[in-house]
């Protein structure tokens, strides 16, 4: 997530402390920290983002998918319909924006957090690759409706001219929203979470140490997107804060909305919930670490702004598919009213949080020297979740005293195979700690299944 020091280890469960083992595992509050006589930690603006794609390469993220100004040629829409044939995009941007721990030897550890986590995942069934950038002028549709209200027959070699014109793609032979969008999702959240988080030792000595821990959380829901559709059945959920002053039904920005800068800091939420993070861990001869959790245990309650879209035939379509790799603005023609999908406004509903479960094992093989193993779980498919079991394995290496090196490996979670690398400048016995990571860097080094990140903190004090 946040915590720039793990994310180059590619495992957390048995390293986090302080606050920031809130949200990963509560029991390690009840940790004597590496650094003995530091009782308090501060962090602000600690954080990180990733997007992750197999269908694009790295040239392709950072040129085409990043730049605004790009726009697709006819034959470069045909060549990413078939990229994106059974592929999608993962993204992600968590950032804490402040946190806090208080620990003693006898009361355990306290800490507090404020952190906004925005997740984006994407994934395309062949048809629906070739519909959401071909539009109007995929196979599926046999008529074309020109602006001067003429029909004409869909055929490959249409001019530049006749392009121009089209307003509408019909199909003759419409199919069901199920089967048009089979194998298809179009996931996103944005939540802010106030966590307080507790954990204290249930049982310390020479030769084991067991602490158990909890966290209660307090969650706004800025927005959330749930589109699928597997089994013959097709849904579509969706909540957004009315801040973002965007329709659903037309997929435009209202005119009387907000600047999108005061939208961000401060969003008037469309939702709100709570959570509970269960945690556990052991220590072992002071060296062998153990850590169990289960975090996200609760619901939401979205009452802003709802709409709810079933499964329906695609008759037509108005919108000639995306102009560039940008997909979250891309798809508003495709999944609003105009396009495939056809919402209307809901009542309030509740939803699970995406919920996961963590165990991990870590050994201390000296004062330099750290290696650990992670398995993370989810729980559910809400949005915001780990699309598949994710693993980890990862070391610290501490060549000096205020140098913290990491590294690790890691696939799953609907990512590739990665090597995360960090470094962490530890300062004056760990009181200021600095440093930035990498979730992959193979990708330097390669084109394909890019994870393109970056996890910084620069402001993380312990005193």
């Amino acid at each position: 997530m946040s915590v720039f020091t793990t994310t180059g280890r590619a495992a957390s469960t048995t390293f986090v402390t302080d606050y920031q083992a809130v949200g990963i595992n509560p029991a390690n509050l009840g940790w004597q920290w590496r650094n003995e006589g530091k009782h308090v930690a501060i962090g602000f603006a600690e954080g990180s983002y990733s997007v992750n794609s197999n269908a694009l390469t790295r040239d392709d993220i950072r040129h085409r998918m990043l730049n605004t100004d790009f726009r697709f040629t006819e034959e470069q829409k045909v060549e990413a319909g078939r990229q994106f044939a059974d592929a999608g995009v993962l993204g992600n941007v968590d950032l804490m924006l402040f946190g806090a721990a208080v620990t003693s030897e006898q009361a355990g550890g306290f800490a507090f957090q404020v952190r906004d986590r925005m997740q984006v995942s994407s994934r395309f069934g062949p048809l629906t690759a070739e519909l959401a950038f071909l539009g109007f002028r995929s196979d599926y549709f046999n008529l074309l409706v020109l602006v001067t209200g003429d029909t004409i027959p869909n055929y490959e070699n249409l001019s530049p001219d006749s392009i121009a014109l089209i307003a509408l793609g019909i199909a003759s032979q419409p199919q069901l929203l199920s089967k048009v969008l089979d194998g298809s999702h179009l996931q996103a959240s944005w939540y802010r979470e106030f966590s307080f988080s507790y954990g204290r030792h249930l049982v310390r000595n020479d030769d084991l140490e067991i602490d158990a821990g909890i966290g209660l959380k307090y969650l706004l829901g800025i927005g959330v997107v749930d589109i699928s559709a597997a089994d013959g059945k097709a849904s579509g959920f969706t909540a957004i804060t009315s801040s973002l002053g965007f329709d659903v039904e037309s997929g435009e920005r209202r005119a009387d909305a907000p600047s999108i800068g005061r939208s961000i800091l401060s969003p008037t939420p469309a939702g709100n919930g709570f959570g509970v993070d269960l945690g556990l861990s052991v220590i072992l001869d002071k060296k062998w670490k153990i850590g169990a959790s289960v975090c996200n245990i609760g619901s939401i309650n979205w009452n802003g702004d709802v709409y709810t879209a079933g499964d329906g035939s695609l008759i037509d379509l108005a919108t000639n598919g995306l102009e560039n790799y940008d997909l979250i603005n891309g798809l508003e023609d495709f999944v609003t009213n105009s396009g495939a999908l056809h919402w209307e406004s809901g009542l309030r509903t509740r939803r699970a949080l995406p919920s996961t479960a963590r165990f991990g094992i870590g050994w201390v093989a000296g004062k330099h020297l750290e290696l650990g193993g992670e398995v993370v779980a989810p729980l559910n498919q809400e949005p915001g979740n780990l699309q598949s079991t994710a693993f980890g394995l990862g070391m610290d290496l501490r060549p000096f005293n205020w140098l913290v090196l990491g590294t690790g490996i890691s696939t799953g979670g609907g990512y590739g195979f990665k090597v995360p690398v960090g470094i962490t400048f530890s300062i004056g016995n760990g009181t200021w700690e600095a440093g930035v990571a990498s979730r992959d860097v193979v990708t330097f080094f390669t084109q394909r299944n890019p994870t393109l990140s970056l996890s910084m903190g620069f402001l993380r004090f312990r005193f």
